[in-house]
């Protein structure tokens, strides 16, 4: 592998801190809004490989 890095990148995990829920206008946004720009270049495709994978 190439080393674009001059070291290891290592990601820390740790707990989640408190969730709070989003406001209901977040809440099912692709299926509200399927027709935004970031719906269409991003997530249908990727809701579409999912239906595909899971079908």
């Amino acid at each position: 592998a190439a080393r674009a890095f001059p070291s290891r990148i290592v990601t820390e995990v740790t707990p989640a801190s408190t969730f709070y829920p989003a406001e209901d206008y977040h809440q099912d946004y692709f299926s509200k809004n399927p027709f935004q720009p970031y719906c269409q270049a991003v997530a249908a495709p990727k809701v579409a490989k999912v239906r595909k994978v899971f079908k």
